[in-house]
């Protein structure tokens, strides 16, 4: 599971990245041309407002996600709520080494692991609330997947940090979308953030030797979003980087999701 537990940090490090920033509709961005045609938004500021107009709008969608790092592969999909307060999200990721499921409602994070810490109790709830020393130290986890669900947090995040390189009009499954490309200075992130937890986790992210993190993000006619990309370093648990890229592509904007906690009687305690 070694190498598997690097996909998933890596996933929790893209989360804490994309998702501890405010909502500061400050700053802009280089103003750019995808080839010969304007750009249909010219600065983060600008791309940031109408992602979260629409995006609140539509309140849901569906998401896969494809995510490769050292080797290992990992493929998942599941449904998204947005909102400030009542975000949540029900994803089930395979990877080669092993299933894992991972629910987030009510600010709690429940996930099944592929082996059991608890027999006959697959899941683990991890709640900042809660008693457990485990838990209270991935408890910030738990805020930042939640906001992670949200595409306007992560773009209002960069919008300091990062500019629009480029844009240009392609097609996803023969739909209509605009292609931004986003360069984004890892060390304006760690010097605007504070929050110490996550200021930590992207101060790894540097010393692990990330400094630029390319992102990617298609919008659609709708002005929703169809696609995020990113690319990062990641520590590797060895004193070294793993190279990891992200894919998560959006459908089904608006339509009715259930997301439900599992059974009580299948959720094991973490240590104290």
């Amino acid at each position: 599971m070694r190498k598997a537990g690097i996909v998933l940090s890596a996933f929790a490090l893209a989360v804490t990245l994309g998702a501890c920033g405010g909502n500061d509709n400050g700053g802009s961005s280089t103003k750019t041309t995808g080839g010969n045609e304007p750009a249909a938004a010219m600065n983060l500021v600008d791309l940031a407002k109408s992602l979260g107009e629409k995006t609140e709008k539509a309140s849901t969608a569906h998401m896969k996600l494809t995510a490769d790092a050292a080797g290992v592969s990992m493929n998942g999909e599941g449904d998204l709520k947005f909102g400030a307060s009542d975000a949540a999200i029900s994803m089930d990721l395979t990877t080669s080494e092993g299933s894992i499921s991972m629910i987030l409602l009510d600010s709690v994070l429940y996930m099944k692991l592929p082996q059991e810490l608890t027999p006959g109790k697959p899941w683990i709830k991890i709640d900042s609330s809660s008693n457990s020393a485990m838990a209270k130290a991935l408890g910030s986890m738990n805020e930042q997947l939640s906001k992670s669900v949200d595409p306007r947090a992560t773009l209002q995040q960069f919008q300091k940090a990062g500019e629009i390189t480029d844009s240009n009009e392609e097609e996803i499954d023969g739909k209509k979308v605009t292609h931004y490309k986003i360069n984004v200075d890892v060390q304006k992130m760690v010097d605007q953030q504070t929050d110490p937890t996550a200021k930590a986790e992207m101060q790894k992210a540097i010393d692990a030797g990330m400094k630029n993190m390319p992102v990617e993000v298609w919008i659609d006619k709708e002005g929703l979003p169809a696609r995020f990309a990113i690319e990062m370093a990641s520590p590797n648990g060895s004193g070294g980087t793993a190279k990891v890229k992200m894919q998560a592509d959006y459908t089904d904007w608006g339509k009715p999701v259930d997301i439900a906690a599992p059974p009580a009687d299948q959720i094991g305690e973490l240590p104290a």
